[in-house]
């Protein structure tokens, strides 16, 4: 079934229920299914088909669930890209993608407007909003520009028949080990991750769920917002976490689930002044990745449940704490549609209680990626020997309990998003004054990391740290600049010539030549 005609049949029953609150506006489950059939529509006159793809590059809003399930309800396939990312990575998304048509907001047309010229696929543009200070809409070529109103102007139409074998969505990841991937999924894996929920944590249609994801993200669209018209229940949706504000937030909407992670939990423990009240209805979070420790210091504070989930964007969960089963820092057992080893680099599996890497296959038809978007290459590699290798090191103890260890990739997570550290090293690598830079990243006050960069710099010349961040600023996510700049005369190598990371993690952030940016007050620009 479509995503889409899937929302269409749940609102059938229950049009004038409030489904979601986005970001402060209210939307029902009759309006998300009547504007996503006007922009099926308005897609189709412009002459977007089965199977194009079209890029979404927006903020949390009513009109990017108005697009997502537009695109899907027309045949295409959506690609969500991260509203931080700026530049030449803007370029590379689009043109990997080969992108019919982009719909941008009006806070980031101005960003995508001098990427687009020469992206050959790219027939349309489609702006929501009046972009504010430059003219970004005037930037954009007559021939491809239009305004989304256009689009929710037509009369709605029917959405289109798919196999549940076809793609759905194209999430680029994070490129953690490289150039980003395009991580294709489909019709059932959307569907078999928002069922999946519903069964696992026994959500009803009494429920309300409360995410601070973004919507270009897998968690929000999937564990979230599908999840929720899965259940019939409603959802409050805000662009970004505060730790002020959370409790109140969730006493407000009546919230009964959310999902986080470890950080969110960490910061809400720290804050000495927050408290849940008489009235609090949370009965549980949902996927934390957090420390034993922390959960049960964040359980018998709040009465707040916490129900551990481990998956990736290939996947979907993939391991499950329930109700039925709790065991706080475990993140559960295999959830029923895939199975789980955990091996060595003989792809053997370890005894219990050993580390080894994630390993997984599903046991249902199209609940995993269907591969990587004109990657073959990268997708066989990834699944040798019949099993996708996550990256991911974890044990497994005698009871069949999976316990997170760490991840194998060259990735960092700062504050809830991946950082590629080779994204990173490309934009220093145009800087003509240095020499060479190793991204890493080193544990973080509040939990997760921070973004760490080596760097060499040419003989004869002096750079200021300021500078390599302002250098920076505009071509990368702003939570991908580095916090911290450790200046070196050579960075450590193997005898094949590899920058030996982890030497440089191990001397973290004391390190002699190591700058802050924190403790020097310099603000990083969004």
């Amino acid at each position: 079934m479509n995503v889409a005609a899937f929302a269409e049949s749940q609102a059938a029953a229950r049009t004038e229920q409030t489904l979601a609150i986005v970001d402060g506006r209210r939307l029902s489950y009759g309006e998300l299914v009547d504007g996503a059939a006007r922009v099926a529509a308005g897609l189709r006159e412009l002459g977007v088909e089965r199977g194009d793809r079209v890029a979404v590059m927006m903020s949390t809003r009513a009109e990017f669930l108005f697009a997502w399930f537009g695109i899907l309800g027309a045949g295409a396939i959506e690609v969500p890209i991260h509203d931080a990312a700026r530049g030449a990575g803007i370029a590379y998304l689009l043109q990997r993608a080969s992108a019919r048509a982009l719909i941008v907001d009006d806070e980031h047309a101005e960003h995508v407007a001098p990427h687009i010229g020469p992206i050959e696929s790219l027939e349309h543009v489609i702006v929501v909003g009046e972009p504010q200070g430059r003219d970004a809409r005037g930037l954009i070529p007559a021939r491809l520009s239009s305004a989304f109103e256009q689009l929710l102007a037509c009369a709605p139409a029917r959405f289109a028949p798919v196999e549940p074998h076809e793609p759905a969505s194209i999430l680029f990841t994070g490129g953690t080990t490289g150039p980003p991937k395009g991580v294709v999924v489909s019709h059932n894996h959307n569907l078999n991750v928002a069922h999946g929920a519903v069964e696992l944590f026994g959500y009803t249609a009494s429920d309300v769920l409360y995410s601070v994801f973004p919507l270009f993200h897998a968690n929000a669209k999937y564990m979230s917002v599908l999840t929720a018209i899965a259940a019939g229940a409603q959802l409050a949706i805000d662009r970004r976490f505060s730790a002020t504000r959370f409790w109140e937030t969730c006493e407000q909407h009546r919230i009964t689930a959310f999902n986080g992670m470890g950080e969110m939990l960490r910061i809400l423990l720290k804050r000495s002044d927050a408290t849940t009240r008489a009235g609090n209805t949370v009965r549980m979070a949902i996927g934390a990745a957090a420390p034993a420790e922390l959960v049960e210091q964040f359980e018998q504070r709040f009465g707040v449940a916490v129900l551990d989930v481990y998956g990736l964007t290939e996947t979907g969960p993939v391991t499950a704490i329930t109700w039925d089963e709790r065991r706080p820092g475990s993140c559960g057992r295999p959830v029923p549609w895939y199975e789980v080893r955990v091996v060595d680099e003989r792809d053997e599996d370890v005894p219990a209680g050993v580390t080894g890497e994630i390993a997984v296959r599903p046991a249902a038809s199209h609940v995993m990626m269907e591969g990587y978007w004109c990657s073959p290459q990268a997708t066989v590699e990834a699944t040798r020997n019949l099993w996708f290798h996550t990256g991911d090191l974890a044990r497994r103890d005698e009871d069949g309990f999976l316990w997170f260890v760490e991840r194998r990739t060259d990735s960092i997570r700062r504050r809830g998003e991946n950082v590629s550290a080779w994204e990173v090293e490309q934009v220093l690598a145009e800087y003509p004054q240095l020499l060479e830079a190793a991204v890493y990243g080193v544990p973080a006050e509040l939990g997760g990391q921070e973004v760490m960069v080596a760097v060499v710099v040419r003989p004869g010349f002096e750079i200021a740290p300021e500078e390599l961040l302002d250098h920076c600023t505009g071509k990368m996510p702003h939570f991908a600049v580095p916090r911290y700049v450790r200046f070196m005369d050579r960075l450590p190598r193997s005898h094949a010539q590899r920058v030996l990371k982890h030497e440089l993690k191990a001397a973290g952030v004391d390190a002699p030549g190591v700058w802050d940016r924190e403790a020097a007050h310099h603000v990083v620009a969004r």
